[in-house]
């Protein structure tokens, strides 16, 4: 799996300096929270900067991904970080934001409102990476989720 994905990152322009950005999200609906994480790299094994945020619960596991590539995308902003690849390990948000995919809904806005944050970004590129090799951003979200177990 790792070779084939190591082919496909190539073929996008991936190399091992490449600035990226990880993006995941947690969904604790019992406890109505969403826990964000995000890590922008240096190629694919050298972190940065991290960083993970506790939200109120999304409706849905696919709008707290989309939540959590827009805080990614601020948080960038922020900090004046500038990736040229972007990954998630949500396929169906990777499609509608790289899409010209539109309706009424709350999803629709959220995702029109991470396109525009895109153009903040022109060198950058939004991919789906498999949940599995997308872990360190995972445990991020994770830790946010627990956050409040701590306090």
């Amino acid at each position: 799996m790792r070779i084939v994905l190591f082919e496909r990152l190539q073929s996008i322009g991936f190399q091992e300096d490449s600035p990226a950005l990880f993006v995941d999200a947690a969904l604790d609906k019992q406890n109505a929270l969403t826990g964000t994480g995000f890590i922008f790299k240096s190629g694919w094994q050298h972190p940065i900067v991290s960083h993970h945020r506790q939200m109120p619960g999304a409706s849905s596991p696919l709008f707290a991904e989309g939540q959590a590539l827009l805080q990614s995308l601020l948080w960038c902003l922020d900090s004046q970080l500038r990736p040229k690849f972007i990954f998630s390990d949500c396929l169906l948000l990777v499609s509608k934001v790289n899409s010209d995919w539109h309706d009424r809904s709350a999803l629709s806005g959220l995702v029109s409102r991470i396109r525009w944050l895109f153009s903040n970004f022109p060198e950058a590129s939004l991919h789906f990476l498999p949940r599995q090799l997308n872990m360190d951003a995972h445990g991020l979200a994770k830790e946010a989720l627990r956050l409040r177990e701590d306090v």
